[in-house]
């Protein structure tokens, strides 16, 4: 589970949410696809400061938006509630969550949610140690 980004591609129209963000967790996403060492069974949500939850594949327009406090206690039960369906449906051994603090509160009780087994990985430090720490634990992924 990774947040939306600031930096954006500013292509008109409808773009897949991972073709839209271009910030820093979406720069090591496609340097691995890149290395065509990208798990093919892992699964990405993204956090969206306008939309919420969101599958890589969601085709969203460009958009100028900040998650702040409040706008991430108006998502926290719809985005929980899209992640009860998924884990419904799925089954996780392990969900790495690269969020910022506002991001974190727009999934406070993703613990709750998370199913019994499943270990949950939190990024933690600088920009540059959350990317690394990401890039390993995609890489620690199998398939």
């Amino acid at each position: 589970m990774i947040s939306c980004s600031e930096s954006k591609n500013r292509v008109e129209g409808l773009l897949p949410a991972i073709e839209r963000y271009t910030g820093a967790w979406y720069q090591v996403i496609n340097k691995i696809k890149g290395e065509k060492r990208f798990p093919k069974d892992l699964d990405i949500v993204i956090i969206s400061a306008k939309y919420g939850f969101l599958r890589p594949s969601a085709p969203i327009e460009y958009y100028d938006l900040r998650m702040n406090e409040r706008r991430a206690q108006e998502m926290n039960r719809e985005i929980l509630n899209k992640f009860r369906s998924l884990f419904k449906n799925i089954r996780y051994d392990s969900v790495f969550v690269n969020l910022g603090k506002n991001y974190l509160s727009a999934v406070k009780g993703i613990e709750d949610v998370i199913p019994e087994g499943a270990k949950i990985v939190y990024a933690r430090g600088r920009v540059g140690e959350r990317k690394s720490q990401m890039k390993g634990w995609i890489l620690s992924v199998k398939t």
